[in-house]
């Protein structure tokens, strides 16, 4: 085995880059409810899918797998200046620290609880309350055709 970082990278990190898009799709489902999450695995798999390419350029052209650590180390590099948008995901309620459960750490883009989350009663009259502030008489439109 003449590379074998590069190899295992080739083997498997296509079943990540999958995994991590079908995981995607999951959290579209879940509409704006989960629109930060849904953009950081996104990222993730894109991430991803380039480390497998440079990883298989190595191979193609025959080159020394030292090359995987300067390019590693600005991946790492990037991630942590990248963190806020590519690792949103938290394992405990932002309000009270209570623990997560699966569906509200990949879903929820509030990283809230069930007993610290807005009800949907009280989202729904605030964004009415939105709406009613913002609808005001719209100008009317006039045609300057008709007004020849």
């Amino acid at each position: 085995m003449e590379h074998p970082i590069s190899q295992f990278i080739v083997e498997y990190f296509n079943w990540v880059f999958l995994g991590i898009l079908a995981l995607n799709l999951f959290q579209r489902r879940q509409g704006r409810k989960a629109q930060k999450k849904r953009f950081a695995t996104l990222y993730l798999a894109i991430g991803v899918f380039i480390i497998y390419t440079f990883s298989n350029m190595l191979l193609y052209f025959k080159l020394s797998e030292w090359f995987l650590a300067p390019f590693g180390a600005a991946v790492v590099v990037g991630a942590y200046l990248l963190r806020k948008w590519l690792f949103p995901f938290r394992l405990r309620c932002a309000s009270c620290s209570k623990t997560l459960t699966f569906e509200q750490m990949i879903y929820r883009d509030d990283n809230l609880c069930d007993d610290c989350a807005p009800k949907p009663e009280e989202e729904s009259a605030a964004v009415e309350q939105q709406e009613e502030s913002v609808d005001e008489e719209p100008e009317q439109i006039v045609d300057r055709d008709d007004q020849r």
